[in-house]
């Protein structure tokens, strides 16, 4: 018959149920089996009405058991259909002792939304299965998952942290036994999850297809953020299969002593998901001695996805087959504070796996700190790398290279005990600097650089190797190679600088378009020259020993340097083929400082240019070993535009060249010299046809006389192709010597000069003579030839110049040859100088036999110096110098000054007067030491007890100026000094006491590089008497001085030099001081007063040493007087109080009579006429002013403070004096 049925969930049984219309409403109600149900036939044929089997009907109509409150179990329990926890509410569920749960259906645990469910697997019995159904940590609100002490999960499903949008999932594994095991396990799906393994183990089991392609993912939603804490021991393992983190969402891993595996592979910013711009965002920490194993661990594995790894501290170990670092998005790998990464290959080169055609990702490896380190066969690196503070490298093979992109790489390796160890081949195609002490050492190194772009495409970037600091280095075993490389770079770029130093072990190549700077590298790389343009110039590097070999037809050995430095490398181009043109390649280019190659180069077939600084080159060039003639070989071109070019051998080789049936044959030499601009070519030197142009400079010879051979013609400011080619004036630079030797320019061919050559276009031409043979005489005249050519001469110099004010200079011609003639102006002679007169000398008695003979009288000396002098010092001067005799030293300080013109000379002048002698004296004569410290004793107040004694100690300092004059220079003088006095007291009103001390002055003479120190002691008597009113006080002195003066003549010429010398003086001077106090009040007292003071200096001879230019000086008197008048005014301040304090102030005027103006005379030690020089007079009237402070420091003892100041007629000064006394 026909049945109604119905659906009825059972509440006791947890699940749907089919039931008979006809069933009574009070039949018992069924009791609670978790196990599995029980179906009539009836109720399998309904179910396969609606099409369900009955193996479907736990998901389709059971319900999961409800956990509704807090509950421990301890014993075993089965749900079929799963449980939630927290399904409504807060419920905490315990399994305790040998409680244990099995589930086949879903469990879930704070299934919804501001729900919260907790369940804690406790003890090493208690335990969790899962046998069907997913595990859902934080469904829809917030769930908590605990193993503690032992506690165990097993899950044949996915385990979910955080699985709906808002949720919060959290797993805890706590305890050396504690354990979860899952399929799958997501660490934050779309809500925020969070994983802790405190000492505990977690495990997946999935193995890996190309569906399931992972094993554990965190962080695997664009909403989802997931963490993953390992500490204490704990492990992570994944089993056959990745590790995400940072799927598409946010992902961190922390291993902090624990140990996590994946047996496949660990991703970090694992993916992108569709039509999403940012990929997942994955971060890994290992510290702490953690260790993080895989085969494969990619940093930045999508597109716009960003991936970290840091490995931080001892013990803390990353150990993957292969370390990728920013495979299509972004990664960083940090290693830091000793931790270590060991793969067989580490590379952090960019590639579009995807085909997007995206390259702006990066990849950035930094290591940093002692200790901490990448271990690995094979490294690549790109985009960034930072190794520094003691960091370190180890590979052995290796590539420091640009991205497939538009920009430009950056690697940065520095600091003290920083290092890359490399046992193969390092390349390097990016931007890479080496500081401060870091260094790369490498079985070989190639670089190269310049070019980005994924296209192929060139797109030129400014690229170089930079080696800077001192203890900073490059080592390659096996060879250093430095040039374009295909589809690395069109060029190559090394510079070495501030103590930098590069090791080319068996040899140094600079390959095609190949550059190694020694000091400041390139500034860009011009794409429309084709070459570099340099930064300022640096302090240069070193190079080893290692020969230096060039084949390209750019690039080369550049010098961009301050100082001097010296190389003595082999420098050589080498054949790659048996052609000729194979014999020349490379160059030599000098910018800046100076630059002395002291090495083989007579296989170097490159160009030499010469921009700036000097380039002294000591060997021959282009000797031509392996050219096989007749064919002519390729010129070395010298091109010097600036700076000078030092040549000191050989350029090039000869070579007979056949034109052919008829046409003859030639020989020619193999190089081709051009001089331009400021450039300067010299030296000893045999080079091919040269030319001399638009300012240039020719010089034979090297700070002396030389030979320079031109093996073809020489054209001299001629044959231009161009106007402006020839717009500046060439020079001929001539050095002479006496015995008719002189700068010497051979020529095999014809000399063209200027425009009398009439050669194309042409320019003015000069002869200058640069420098004279310091050992003869130009008085008379010499003749020089300058220049030969065996094919003639055609055209004339249009001048010789000299900067002298004192030579006269020509030039004659002949056929074949050019000669210099050199004469000093005769200008008349010398005014004898003005002696006082002496009495006739006794003639002798004449022979009866033989007639008397008058004795020859040489004719006097030219007046040359004197021409130019303007002041009479300067006058002095310049006529003793012509008087100089013409041989030894005298000759050769004659001859230096030469070469001086008027301005110069006039320089020359003043340093040589010696005019500080002179102003020394008046230093001296100014001396008032102890006659200060004396007078303000006696002022000072307090007088010792009738008939009993006082001493008393003070000191002094002063510092003066007194003006230049036009004849004499300004000095600035010092002195300071300490004195001692003692004295008694006769009756009531005398005074006699002795006093005495050391003092030190000093006089500079900035104008004149001169300066005096003296040392001086100082002893006198003095005496006082001091009645109502009336007082008057007196005394005598004595000083003894020694000077040690030093001056420098000629700084920074050829000529300069440093003179010094060490005389005695000594002073007797006496003063007496009267004045009348006028009491005003009970405070104020006004003095009158006149002084009188009179020093006698007596100054010993000296003879200077240290040059030819050194003075014998004249012993000398000199007497000063000086008369002052002034009033001081004192006030007394104590208040009636035990200190008497004081306070002091004056004003004065004094007058100065005697020899104000102090002499010295002087004659050249090398032998010159005597002559006087002056100094600055002392200043005849001044006006002083004074102010003190005096005050009692005990009943028996006083201390007075005084300051002065003095001006008037250019002088300037301002001293102090501080007394103590006492009273016994």
């Amino acid at each position: 018959m026909n049945r109604i049925y119905r659906l009825v969930f059972n509440r006791a049984t947890g699940v749907m149920q089919v039931a008979s219309e006809l069933a009574s409403t009070l039949s018992a109600p069924a009791r609670a089996v978790v196990a599995t149900r029980r179906r009539s036939p009836l109720g399998v044929a309904v179910l396969a009405a609606l099409g369900l089997s009955a193996a479907s009907v736990p998901s389709a109509f059971a319900v999961p058991y409800d956990f509704t409150s807090d509950e421990v179990v301890g014993d075993s329990r089965v749900y079929a259909d799963g449980f939630f926890i927290g399904n409504t509410g807060a419920v905490a569920i315990d399994l305790v002792g040998s409680g244990n749960l099995t589930a086949n259906g879903l469990v879930s645990l704070g299934t919804v939304a501001g729900a919260n469910g907790t369940l804690r697997v406790i003890g090493p019995t208690a335990y969790l299965q899962m046998t069907g159904a997913a595990l859902r940590v934080g469904e829809a609100g917030t769930g908590s998952l605990q193993l503690l002490d032992g506690g165990k999960a097993t899950s044949n499903n996915t385990v979910t942290l955080g699985y709906g949008a808002g949720s919060t999932g959290n797993a805890i594994v706590r305890g050396a036994d504690s354990s979860l095991t899952a399929r799958q396990l997501l660490v934050g799906r779309q809500g925020t999850g969070t994983l802790d393994i405190d000492g505990g183990r977690v495990a997946t089991t999935m193995a890996y297809s190309v569906v399931n392609n992972f094993g554990l993912s965190v962080g695997s939603d664009t909403a989802g953020s997931g963490a993953i804490n390992v500490s204490n021991g704990g492990e992570l393992l994944v089993t056959d299969n990745n590790l995400l983190v940072g799927q598409v969402g946010q992902g961190t891993l922390t291993i902090n002593g624990g140990r996590v595996t994946a047996d496949r592979g660990i991703y970090v910013g694992a993916g992108t998901q569709s039509g999403a711009t940012q990929g997942g965002r994955g971060e890994i920490t290992v510290s702490g001695g953690g260790q993080l194993v895989s085969q494969d661990l990619v940093l930045g594995t999508s597109n716009n996805a960003t991936g970290t790894l840091t490995v931080s501290g001892a013990g803390s170990v990353v150990d993957a087959t292969t370390v990728r670092v920013g495979q299509n998005g972004d990664g960083t790998l940090r290693v830091e504070d000793g931790g270590v990464v060991t793969a067989d290959e580490v590379n952090a080169e960019k590639y579009d796996a995807l085909g997007s055609g995206d390259f702006g990702q990066t990849g950035s490896i930094v290591v940093t700190g002692a200790g901490s380190a990448i271990r690995a066969a094979r490294v690549d690196v790109t985009n960034h790398l930072l190794l520094e503070a003691g960091g370190a490298i180890e590979s052995d093979r290796a590539a420091i290279k640009d991205s497939f992109g538009p920009a430009a790489g950056t690697a940065l390796i520095t600091g003290a005990d920083t290092t890359w160890t490399n046992t193969g081949v390092m390349d390097i195609s990016t931007n890479l600097d080496v500081l401060d002490g870091a260094v790369i050492r490498s079985d070989a190194v190639n670089i190269s650089g310049g070019l980005n772009d994924a296209s192929m495409a060139p797109v030129a970037v400014d690229e170089q190797t930079r080696v800077s600091g001192a203890g900073s280095a490059i080592e390659a075993a096996n060879g250093l190679t430095v040039g374009a490389v295909l589809l690395k770079g069109p060029y190559g770029m090394l510079s070495v600088s501030n103590g930098g130093r590069v090791a080319g072990g068996s040899g140094i190549l600079l390959g095609q378009s190949g550059y190694l700077v020694l000091g400041g590298g390139m500034a860009t790389w011009s794409v429309a020259d084709g070459g570099p343009q340099w930064l300022a110039a640096e302090e240069a590097g070193t190079l080893d020993g290692a020969a230096i070999s060039m084949n390209g037809s750019a690039g080369g050995l550049v010098f961009n340097h301050t100082g001097d430095i010296a190389l003595g490398n082999t420098i050589q181009t080498v054949s790659s083929g048996t052609s000729n043109a194979h014999l020349h390649g490379g160059a030599l280019t000098q910018v800046a400082g100076t630059t002395t190659l002291n090495g083989d180069l007579s296989a170097f077939g490159g160009d030499v240019t010469v921009t700036g600084g000097t380039l002294v080159i000591n060997s021959d060039m282009y000797a031509g070993a392996g050219y096989v003639g007749p064919s002519q070989a390729l010129q070395q071109q010298i091109n010097v535009q600036g700076g000078t070019l030092v040549l000191n051998g050989a350029s090039g080789f000869q070579q007979d060249i056949d034109f052919g049936a008829g046409l003859g044959s030639e020989v020619r030499r193999s190089s081709l010299a051009e001089v331009s601009g400021s450039g300067v070519l010299a030296g000893n030197a045999t080079l091919g046809s040269t030319y001399v142009f638009n300012g240039g400079t020719l010089s034979p010879g090297n700070a002396g006389v030389g030979t320079m051979t031109i093996d073809g013609d020489l054209f001299f400011n001629t044959s231009g192709a161009f106007p402006e080619q020839v717009a500046n004036k060439a020079f001929f630079d001539v050095d002479v010597l006496g015995n008719g030797q002189a700068d010497l320019l051979t020529v095999t061919g014809k000399a063209n000069i200027g425009r009398g050559a009439n050669i194309l276009n042409s320019g003015d031409t000069g002869v200058r003579v640069t420098a004279l043979d310091p050992a003869t005489s130009y008085q008379d005249g010499q003749t020089y030839t300058i220049l030969t050519a065996a094919g003639g001469v055609v055209g004339t110099f249009d001048d010789v110049i000299s900067r002298s004010a004192f030579l006269d200079t020509s030039l004659s011609y002949t056929a074949n040859d050019v000669r210099l003639n050199i004469a000093v102006k005769d200008t008349g002679p010398v005014d004898p100088p003005v002696d006082p007169p002496v009495d006739p000398p006794v003639d002798p008695p004449v022979d009866p036999i033989t007639p008397p003979v008058d004795p020859v009288t040489p004719p006097p000396p030219p007046r040359v110096f004197v021409t130019v002098a303007a002041t009479g010092n300067q006058l002095a001067t310049a006529a003793a110098l012509d008087t100089l005799q013409q041989s030894g030293d005298a000759l050769a300080l004659y001859n230096r000054l030469l070469m001086l013109d008027a301005d110069s000379a006039r320089l020359a002048f003043d340093d040589l007067s010696g005019e500080i002698h002179a102003s020394s004296r008046a230093l001296l004569l100014e001396d008032r030491f102890l006659r200060d410290g004396i007078g303000q004793r006696l002022r000072s107040g307090m007088p010792a007890s009738e008939g009993g004694p006082s001493a008393w100690i003070g000191g002094s300092g002063a510092s003066s100026r007194r003006d230049g004059d036009g004849t004499a220079a300004r000095t600035r003088d010092h002195r300071e000094g300490l004195m001692a006095g003692a004295d008694w007291s006769i009756g009531e009103r005398w005074t006699v006491g002795v006093a005495g001390g050391p003092e030190s002055l000093r006089q500079q003479v900035d104008a004149r590089n001169a300066t005096t120190e003296v040392d001086a002691v100082h002893g006198g008597l003095y005496g006082g008497f001091r009645g109502d009113a009336l007082y008057v006080n007196g005394g005598a002195s004595y000083a003894d001085y020694t000077l040690d003066t030093r001056r420098t003549v000629g700084a920074g010429t050829a000529w300069g030099q440093s003179l010094s010398s060490r005389r005695d003086a000594h002073a007797i001077s006496g003063f007496v001081e009267g004045g009348w106090d006028f009491q005003v009040d009970d405070a104020l007292t006004l003095t009158p007063y006149v002084a009188l003071a009179y020093t006698r200096l007596s100054t010993e001879g000296g003879v200077e040493s240290g040059g030819n230019a050194a003075l014998a000086i004249a012993s000398s008197k000199d007497e000063v007087w000086t008369t002052t008048a002034g009033v001081r005014a004192a006030w007394d301040i104590s208040g009636g109080q035990q200190d008497g304090a004081r306070l002091e102030a004056g004003l004065a005027w004094q007058n100065a009579a005697g020899e104000l103006r102090a002499d010295s005379r002087h004659q050249f030690v090398a032998g010159s006429s005597p002559f006087t020089v002056v100094g600055l007079p002392l200043a005849r009237n001044v006006g002083i002013a004074e102010l003190g402070v005096s005050v009692n420091t005990s009943s028996r003892s006083r201390l007075s403070l005084a300051a002065q100041g003095r001006a008037g007629e250019g002088q300037r000064e301002v001293g102090a004096q501080l007394n103590w006394n006492v009273a016994f």
